[in-house]
């Protein structure tokens, strides 16, 4: 990729996006039928899928995602060309944040229903009901986690991404970094911002 290409911090979201939702959610609708089975419940599932992906996994998703991007963005480019381009990234990574939800929802719900009727044989009669029990306040839910998990990105990468960079450290170096330090805040932020939401 060259490093002058505009596009590649958005590529870099979107593949994340759209890698971490299918794994995500195909893992999350799993366990959810395993632990559905034991009850004889599995005729909820597409419902827990359906509300689970629009309040917590696309929200996650598309926070992991633009944490990944950042990174991977910087990785090649000298301190001085990061820390002249920063901010006009940072802007686009809350520009691109509510489009990831939404793609991390879609792909999450989609993987997750085609798992509840091929590996659970949950009928697809059950779809149109389990996607009617999410509503506005479901997506606004998700819609403020995100956006609040964006911004606590935007600040974390505004503040240490150069100094990251300085290191000179390896890509995945600096991933297992970022994750194992980012992921701790981003939850409780999460937490904190959960506390402000309707259930």
């Amino acid at each position: 990729m060259k490093q002058d290409d505009p596009c590649r911090f958005c590529r870099i979201y979107a593949l994340a996006v759209l890698a971490f939702a299918a794994l995500v959610g195909v893992v999350m609708t799993l366990q959810t039928g395993f632990g559905l089975g034991k009850f004889g419940g599995h005729e909820y599932m597409m419902r827990i899928v359906t509300l689970s992906s629009l309040r917590s996994l696309a929200p996650g998703v598309a926070g992991s995602a633009l944490m990944i991007a950042f990174v991977v963005w910087a990785h090649p480019l000298p301190v001085a060309r990061l820390e002249a381009e920063l901010p006009r990234f940072l802007k686009r990574g809350m520009q691109v944040s509510l489009p990831g939800y939404v793609v991390a929802a879609a792909v999450a719900i989609a993987l997750g229903f085609l798992v509840c009727r091929f590996a659970y044989g949950v009928p697809w009669s059950l779809a149109p009901k389990a996607l009617a029990t999410a509503g506005l306040a479901d997506v606004g839910a998700g819609a403020f986690s995100t956006l609040l998990d964006a911004a606590l990105l935007v600040f974390l990468a505004s503040r240490y991404l150069p100094k990251l960079q300085a290191s000179r450290a390896s890509l995945p170096m600096k991933l297992i970094l970022v994750w194992t330090f980012g992921t701790g805040l981003r939850l409780t932020v999460a937490l904190l911002g959960s506390m402000l939401l309707p259930s």
